[in-house]
């Protein structure tokens, strides 16, 4: 039989336990939700995530060493347009092109630690010119965020969403099976059991054969829906269209 533990040493096992929660909950309060310093009046994320095969089998594709056991990669996290942008005129293509050098521009890579270097090097698309010097000078540097905090979340919330029955789906399709563009968004909206039917955007382009084939896939949060996501409230329609995949399309698998 187990050994029991003496009432001696109870309270002593009692304090460790508490000290071990306590650095598991700062950790997890850590990285969502995310504050900005700086242009904080905006209004909403796009969270955009890649169908890594179509992604790097489409366009100017992936570097050599890009890893192939990843389907479902990591894009970015994108802060919608700040209203201080919007009282000048600027309009969403306009921000969207440009983003962080309306107000600064760095050529700087984000100050990370060593496990989220390699946990983004699995799962970012390897290009020509660093994924992730672009990420964090056009979407982060500019709004005062916490670089650590900034990608650790995204990596957390990259989690959720393969956690999901969502992402069972679309990986059961993997492989060049066609799928239609209606019946994605409704095991999305099955998945988080949300109404808001534009809180998905596909984005698709031509493969080398010609056919059009998923590349991304972006998804609208409410600017304080962070925490909450996938959950009730954190999910919203976009704001303008930018879902540019045809009825039907392919979901490519690696070669």
């Amino acid at each position: 039989m187990p050994r029991m533990l003496s009432a001696q040493h109870r309270p002593v096992l009692a304090r460790l336990l508490a000290i071990v929660l306590g650095l598991l909950a700062i950790g997890g309060a850590r990285a969502l939700p995310l504050t900005a310093a700086r242009h904080a009046d905006f209004a909403h994320y796009t969270f955009a995530l890649t169908w890594q095969p179509g992604f790097c089998g489409t366009g100017d594709g992936c570097l050599r060493d890009q890893p192939h056991g990843v389907l479902i990669g990591l894009h970015g996290l994108w802060a919608s347009r700040p209203q201080s942008l919007i009282d000048r005129g600027i309009s969403a293509p306009q921000w969207w092109s440009r983003g962080c050098d309306y107000f600064q521009h760095s050529d700087r890579a984000p100050r990370l630690s060593r496990a989220t270097l390699r946990h983004l090097a699995r799962v970012m698309p390897h290009l020509r010119d660093s994924l992730l010097r672009h990420e964090y000078d056009k979407h982060v540097q500019c709004f005062g965020f916490d670089a650590q905090e900034y990608f650790d979340t995204e990596l957390r919330l990259r989690g959720r969403v393969l956690d999901s029955a969502f992402a069972r789906y679309l990986i059961a399709r993997a492989g060049n099976r066609e799928v239609r563009h209606a019946d994605v968004i409704d095991a999305f909206m099955h998945a988080f059991r949300t109404n808001q039917s534009t809180a998905l955007q596909l984005r698709c382009e031509r493969d080398v054969r010609g056919q059009w084939v998923l590349t991304q896939l972006w998804i609208t949060l409410h600017v304080d829906g962070l925490a909450r996501f996938p959950g009730k409230g954190s999910l919203m329609n976009a704001p303008i269209a930018q879902d540019n995949c045809p009825v039907r399309f392919q979901v490519p698998g690696w070669q």
